[in-house]
């Protein structure tokens, strides 16, 4: 009897272990299979290839685009306004336009006077045909509530034009 005690044992256990090893997925596979069975995997037919006409470059008889003339701006105005590029700037030149601010103005006489602070804190005083900003601006008023100025410009000519601007008092 003792000898057969470890014999149902190993029985016990191997019939216990059989048991829990079985696939249990049975179901599922033959689901997964059965759903398989009616589809057709769906293939996209590949794209048509488009043909290009070939172009045969001949520069012959066409002009150099990278010739010094074509380089050139065309139609300069030469008659139009131009800076002074010999002229001694003067110091409100130094900084752009709308970084300068109006902070008051001074009078004596028929003499106006703006009052200008730089970015700098500096404060400096301008007259009409004085210059300022970094675009040839040249002051032609100046009253209690604004400086009027024209400002020279290249334009992608390279034509100098003017333009109108103006800095008006912070309060």
């Amino acid at each position: 009897m003792k000898r057969l005690g470890p014999t149902i044992l190993f029985i016990s256990l191997s019939f216990l272990v059989g048991g829990c090893s079985g696939d249990g997925a049975a179901d599922l596979q033959r689901w997964v299979k059965d759903q398989r069975k009616g589809r057709k995997p769906r293939v996209e037919p590949l794209p048509e290839i488009k043909t290009h006409e070939s172009f045969i470059y001949t520069a012959d008889n066409l002009t150099d685009p990278f010739a010094p003339f074509n380089l050139k701006p065309q139609g300069a105005n030469k008659g139009g306004p131009q800076p002074d590029m010999n002229r001694r700037k003067e110091p409100l030149e130094d900084y752009p336009l709308d970084s300068l601010r109006m902070v008051g103005t001074l009078s004596r006489g028929n003499q106006s006077w703006a009052v200008i602070q730089a970015p700098d804190g500096a404060v400096y005083r301008a007259k009409v045909g004085d210059h300022m900003g970094q675009n040839f601006g040249m002051v032609t008023k100046i009253t209690e509530e604004r400086i009027n100025l024209v400002e020279l410009i290249q334009n992608p000519l390279g034509d100098w034009i003017e333009r109108q601007a103006n800095i008006a008092i912070v309060e």
